[in-house]
């Protein structure tokens, strides 16, 4: 699911933000997230 940026690309435009689209990527191709990666978030 997802393995081109086609797919991805079509989502996006269909409204689903980014962060979405890689959660359903890492669920559906059987990613396993070893350690939480550091986000920061900027404001504005």
């Amino acid at each position: 699911m997802l393995e081109n940026p086609e797919e991805r690309i079509r989502l996006l435009k269909a409204g689903m933000d980014m962060k979405s689209i890689e959660e359903l990527y890492i669920r559906y191709n059987n990613f396993k997230i070893v350690r939480r990666p550091v986000i920061f978030k900027r404001d504005k």
